[in-house]
């Protein structure tokens, strides 16, 4: 019963994640769950991680909520945002494992001179660059079906509006884990530049 009334809640309501703060920017193309957006530079906190794709958001959690927690040079509890990011860093030293840096945004009311720095060692305060993504949203599980059959769209999306990829991709998550499966917002999105003539 609890169970029932908790999923009506979320059904009905006006959760609390919904109101963290996203990343900055503007859409230059729509169409169809489909999008070309430029974002504005930004501040996240990252840590790296091997594993695979499904665990890696999951297993690096943890170290940097402690470091939005108060684990910093200045025992600073800094509010949630959202997505949690995760982008391929390279293979893992067998060649088989991979990399994956998974990322938080930090709020725009942060600078550079005001940010307080990591007591982990493995956490680091990185600075994004403005890029024009592509972006593809769909609900539910990041399941590998799902991310071939959205990366296909979003790649053919890419190509008709002559662009092309030009980095890796993020896979981004909007929900906490308690949201259920079916109702959460994801996002997977591709670095894009327009296409060179010769």
């Amino acid at each position: 019963m609890i169970r029932i009334v908790t999923i009506i809640a979320i059904l009905t309501g006006s959760p609390a994640w919904a109101e963290y703060e996203r990343p900055s920017y503007n859409v230059v193309v729509k169409e169809d769950g489909l999008e070309i957006r430029d974002y504005a530079s930004a501040i996240v906190v990252e840590t790296q991680v091997l594993a695979s794709r499904r665990d890696a958001a999951g297993e690096a959690f943890r170290s940097l909520f402690n470091y939005i927690s108060g684990n910093n040079t200045s025992g600073l509890e800094i509010p949630m945002t959202a997505p949690v990011a995760q982008t391929p860093a390279g293979k893992g030293p067998n060649g088989v494992s991979s990399k994956w840096a998974i990322r938080f945004f930090l709020p725009s009311n942060y600078s550079v001179e005001n940010i307080p720095q990591p007591l982990q060692q493995d956490i680091n305060i990185v600075i994004l660059e403005a890029q024009r993504f592509a972006s593809v949203s769909f609900k539910g599980t990041q399941n590998d079906k799902k991310v071939a059959k959205y990366t296909s769209q979003l790649r053919e999306f890419i190509s008709r509006k002559g662009y092309e990829v030009s980095g890796e991709p993020v896979y981004a998550f909007y929900d906490p884990p308690f949201v259920p499966w079916f109702l959460r917002d994801n996002e997977i999105l591709l670095p894009i530049q327009k296409v060179a003539f010769q």
